[in-house]
């Protein structure tokens, strides 16, 4: 069976005149924050290292977008078949090293990459568009850099820790100032750490992701062992 289509069709007949009145009256805008919740969803299943669990938000992560097309084949904009020959046809055209004969090498690869994405979007202005603004801040910020470093490297040459090191120089300085000078210092600490991640290789947002996890993991075992003491 081809559940692929069958998925579809049951989307169909969700929206369908005798279909479900929940489904019927989504739209592209009233199921963004579905899309954005199914995602983190399938992050958490990712490192709960839980293949089943994984299955299950993939599975939940792939009704939005068979969702997002139907309503687009509903208006006769496009369609789930397009969509998947959409992204086809960019696999094959932004890996000429594969289906091509172009360079193997991994720096050759990364200039090519970049040089495709800008013919095909000529009227982007700055290295940054097409970033979106939903991202996560800090995921952000080092995508930031990171763009930016594929475009002008020069940018990224300095010293290691640097300008991390000033920018906390700089937040400590304000520990007692007002609020506002207080975000701010603590914001360009931030930005200068994603910098300095974006230097070292390293994935900012998923190392405080898994920090964050390990922490409320040691919270946990803590509260429940300070429960037990007490009753």
């Amino acid at each position: 069976m081809d559940f692929l289509k069958r998925l579809e069709k049951l989307m169909a007949r969700l929206r369908s005149r005798d279909g479900c009145p929940w489904d019927k009256k989504q739209t592209h805008k009233s199921l963004k924050p579905y899309l954005l919740e199914e995602a983190h969803e399938a992050l958490e299943a990712i490192d709960s290292g839980d293949p089943e669990h994984l299955r299950e938000e993939l599975g939940d992560l792939l009704l939005q977008v068979v969702f997002h097309a139907q309503l687009a084949k509903e208006k006769g904009k496009f369609d789930l078949q397009d969509v998947a020959k959409t992204i086809g046809d960019k696999l094959v055209r932004r890996h000429p090293h594969v289906f091509g004969k172009s360079s193997r090498k991994i720096s050759d690869i990364n200039k090519k990459w970049e040089e495709l994405k800008r013919r095909e979007k000529p009227e982007r202005g700055s290295a940054l568009d097409g970033l979106p603004k939903s991202l996560p801040a800090l995921l952000r910020a080092q995508r930031m850099y990171e763009k930016i470093s594929k475009n002008s490297p020069s940018n990224q040459k300095s010293v290691p820790g640097k300008g991390l090191k000033t920018a906390w120089t700089k937040f400590l300085k304000n520990s007692k100032s007002g609020k506002l000078q207080k975000e701010a210092a603590a914001g360009e600490f931030l930005l200068a750490f994603a910098r300095y991640s974006q230097n070292q290789n390293l994935h900012a947002e998923m190392a405080l992701r898994q920090a964050a996890s390990r922490f409320e993991k040691r919270f946990r075992v803590a509260e429940k062992n300070l429960t037990h003491i007490t009753d």
